[in-house]
């Protein structure tokens, strides 16, 4: 009779990393940075140290990771990246003698544009209606959660303009007004006064 040994199967490891922070929300993110660095701002205030690698250490380097993937979440650009950018700036400013007037945050521009006001002239007034209702439901669920990513948010920008578009030429119909284009971008009508359109 052989005896069989049974060892224990290794516990599972997770890496903490900025893939790690991705699962979470803002809300949960900006919830827990602020106790890790509340946590740093304790120790420090009563006269402890943080060494490298003890938890202070580890939950400053969580916080810096979860900070960084709301960041890339809003600008689509990495922060260590911008962070180094604007150290290089303020270096160039420093050397040359210039006041630094600020620091731009760059955004990465929308892959996805709204339809032209003309797309929906030919669609008659009552899906007009649809259209605008249905543009403006699909830009409410893109941003409805609390830590929409980037690409939620263009999806809610250009649904949002194509709800405008629809509804520009929907007032254009019912008022026999004519909408006056601010910019090519986001039209807007000039809806009559004090009537309600029916």
């Amino acid at each position: 009779m052989s005896k069989v040994i049974d060892f224990p199967t290794p516990p599972n490891v997770e890496v903490i990393n900025e893939a790690h922070f991705e699962k979470f929300e803002d809300a949960a993110l900006m919830l827990m940075s602020f106790e890790k660095l509340a946590d740093a701002v304790e120790v420090v205030s009563e006269g402890g140290e943080i060494h490298e690698r003890d938890d202070t250490h580890v939950g400053l380097m969580e916080a810096c990771m979860a900070l960084a993937v709301m960041f890339r979440r809003r600008t689509g650009h990495d922060a260590q990246k911008v962070s180094a950018d604007h150290l290089d700036y303020e270096r160039q400013c420093l050397m040359g003698g210039i006041e630094i007037k600020s620091l731009p945050i760059p955004l990465r521009p929308s892959a996805l544009k709204p339809l032209p006001t003309e797309a929906f002239r030919g669609i008659p007034t009552a899906d007009l209606a649809r259209v605008g209702f249905n543009y403006i439901s699909q830009a409410s669920e893109n941003i409805k959660r609390n830590s929409p990513h980037l690409v939620e948010l263009n999806l809610a920008r250009a649904h949002s303009l194509d709800a405008i578009g629809a509804l520009v030429v929907l007032i254009e119909r019912l008022s026999g007004g004519v909408a006056s284009i601010v910019s090519s971008e986001t039209p807007i009508a000039n809806a009559p006064g004090s009537e309600t359109l029916q």
